[in-house]
């Protein structure tokens, strides 16, 4: 692979390219994939999907090569005191939970995944896939012990990292994951989450991303989800110089369920995305989406989600909302709700509105011996809390709304 598989390479994809070339074990699977990602090139303002989010103009400057040393001292995380499951992925490398594994419970150092059909022409999800070489395996059995897993996703250094985790929550299963995206690194993350929720089982996941505002995380989660079985997911971003969450989920059978919010707290000219796409595929299913935006400075705000509903899936119950909140004249909101419905019975729903804080409730709030900045922080609570109010553990709601009054803090 000495000849530049690129049209007009840039600098980054020509450092990548040999990066690339120098991995050990990349496989035939591997090495197709990296041809078809350099067909596609890096995302940038001309697709479609990234017109908001310039990934191209994002990764400039920064180097692909990972070869720095991962950082010694890693602080406890903040969700230690729900007693979870810990697994670390510091700048690539995966560390395991140490003693016996839980009834129930399987999880190693694995393979990743060779393909995603869906995500084939993902240029960053195929990008990951021909760049990864281990990926976190887990599968959650029925007799599974009620604790929650925690994934702390670390970078530490100015390289690109590329990982994976594969997650199976088995028949009537319950699965709590969180997932956290830290440290002051300045290089690319990139995660690819594959998993499946099998019938009648439960998965919930929270993802919490507060890195350096130098980072830039690309995250993909796929997800599968059979009868009657239900996927939740409860997402905060303060954003970084740019940071995309994407969702892409598939309801695959009839009674699947998913319920998907999201809140972005952005200062400074931090950047945060998500991108959600949800598959109706099969009858009776139902939908649930909020995100919340809250920008100040030149915080950009960027939400996209697609409900597709297939001919088959007839009385599908899906509701989109998407609500911004701008505290600056320089802030920035933009949204994108989508429904595509190709079967002629169903209810479906999208709504998406941007403004600043009511100036008629800042007054009252003043009126009541309320300070200009504890009645701007009181609103902001209320205007987020929607999405809070949803998380179904009281502990982690408690460290959300702890996140969110240091956001306020700094204003």
């Amino acid at each position: 692979m000495s000849r530049s598989l690129f049209i007009n390479p840039t600098a980054f994809e020509t450092d990548l390219q040999a990066a690339f070339a120098a991995c050990a074990k990349a496989n035939g699977v591997q090495t197709a994939a990296f041809e078809r990602f350099a067909k596609q090139g890096i995302p940038n303002r001309r697709v479609e999907g990234w017109k908001w989010s310039d990934f191209h103009g994002a990764l400039r400057g920064l180097s692909p090569a990972n070869d720095a040393e991962a950082q010694a001292d890693i602080a406890p995380s903040d969700f230690a005191a729900l007693n979870p499951l810990e697994f670390r992925i510091i700048d690539g490398r995966i560390e395991l939970p140490q003693g016996e594994l839980p009834d129930g419970m399987r999880y190693d150092v694995v393979d990743p995944v060779a393909t995603i059909p869906e995500l084939e022409h993902h240029a960053i999800a195929t990008l990951n896939v021909a760049m990864t070489r281990k990926a976190l395996g887990i599968e959650i059995g029925e007799d599974a012990p009620d604790r929650p897993i925690l994934i702390r996703h670390i970078n530490t250094n100015a390289a690109s990292t590329f990982t994976q985790t594969m997650m199976r929550v088995s028949v009537n299963a319950r699965a709590r994951l969180i997932e956290t995206y830290e440290g002051e690194g300045i290089g690319l993350y990139s995660h690819l989450f594959h998993m499946v929720v099998r019938d009648g089982a439960k998965f919930d996941r929270t993802v919490v991303h507060e890195t350096g505002a130098g980072q830039v995380v690309n995250t993909v989660c796929a997800a599968k989800v059979d009868a009657d079985a239900s996927f939740k997911q409860t997402s905060l971003s303060m954003g970084s110089r740019l940071a995309r969450h994407e969702t892409l989920v598939h309801l695959w059978a009839p009674g699947g369920s998913a319920e998907i919010y999201s809140l972005a707290l952005l200062r400074a000219e931090r950047h945060s995305d998500f991108t959600t796409h949800v598959v109706h595929k099969a009858p009776h299913c139902r939908t649930r989406q909020i995100h919340k935006g809250v920008a100040r400075d030149r915080g950009r705000n960027v939400f996209q989600g697609k409900f597709e509903v297939e001919r088959e899936a007839q009385q599908t119950d899906a509701k989109m909302t998407a609500n911004a909140l701008l505290l600056s004249n320089t802030a920035e909101a933009n949204h994108k709700p989508e429904l595509e419905i190709y079967a002629d019975d169903v209810e479906c729903a999208h709504g998406s509105t941007c403004g600043a804080l009511d100036e008629d409730a800042l007054f009252y709030l003043r009126q009541r011996g309320l300070n200009e900045a504890a009645a701007r922080a009181l609103l902001v609570e209320a205007f987020v809390g929607e999405v809070i109010d949803g998380i179904d553990d009281d502990r982690l709601g408690d460290i959300f709304r702890a996140s969110v009054a240091d956001w306020l803090v700094c204003e």
